[in-house]
């Protein structure tokens, strides 16, 4: 057999399948993602960082925005960041599933540049991807609507407010100190799930409060005395006596 045989026969076997290839595409745009964002991505960067013919890259996809809108459904990221929201509707598991978005966002480059493409971006894709991520943030906080029907705030409003703050100071998080504080490095996120924590300790001991408060009117209602009142409903002399 010659060498030219030898060397075709080698090609054969080692010719990657139709999954491999598409594998070894998305993990390039992984790469780059990482590194550079989405506005460099390009069928020749692909194929530089993958090692992969333009032509092969060309067959497989209609033009660089299928490229990306494959990218993005195969890596569902917000599937990820919400799916494991557990449904008690205590504080504890709303500031654990806060934690764990911030632990995934801030650790993880590709998602601060898919948000940062989402942004800019105008398209339909994008505006389904959004609406994905809608779904998803709603799966969290629906969890906690019956704690809050009867309060005047809403944790929808609030968890919007937190998660902006948690997308932006993980994307900013390297550029200078924000407000003053600095948070960049690991400690950065401590910090920033300290205040997170901070602002959801206030706002459930209110509602808490809210229902405390109801309660004490319902017996102040029925001609229980204050010290009664104070006893039942955990509030001060003076929280019952304002009421």
């Amino acid at each position: 057999m010659s060498n030219v045989d030898l060397d075709a026969n080698k090609e054969k076997r080692y010719r990657r399948t139709n999954v491999e290839i598409k594998k070894s595409i998305f993990d390039a745009i992984l790469q780059i993602v990482k590194e550079k964002g989405f506005t460099n991505l390009s069928i020749n960067l692909i194929s530089e960082y993958s090692g992969i013919n333009p032509l092969t890259i060309n067959k497989r996809f209609k033009d660089i925005d299928d490229v990306i809108e494959q990218f993005l459904r195969r890596y569902d990221y917000w599937l990820e960041i919400f799916s494991d929201s557990k449904d008690d509707g205590t504080k504890e598991s709303y500031q654990e599933a806060i934690e764990f978005v911030l632990d995934v966002v801030w650790k993880k480059k590709a998602i601060q540049q898919i948000l940062a493409w989402q942004i800019t971006e105008e398209s339909a894709f994008s505006e389904s991807m959004a609406k994905d991520m809608e779904e998803a943030v709603n799966s969290l906080t629906v969890h906690y609507a019956e704690m809050f029907k009867d309060s005047p705030y809403d944790i929808r409003l609030i968890t919007a407010i937190i998660l902006a703050a948690v997308f932006y100071i993980s994307a900013y998080k390297k550029k200078a100190s924000f407000c003053g504080v600095d948070l960049m490095g690991h400690m950065g996120n401590y910090k920033l799930l300290e205040g997170i924590n901070q602002i959801s300790d206030l706002v459930f001991e209110k509602v808490d409060k809210t229902k405390e408060k109801e309660i004490a009117r319902k017996l102040l209602k029925h001609g229980d005395s204050i010290e009664k009142v104070m006893d039942v409903s955990g509030l001060s002399k003076e929280e019952v006596e304002n009421l």
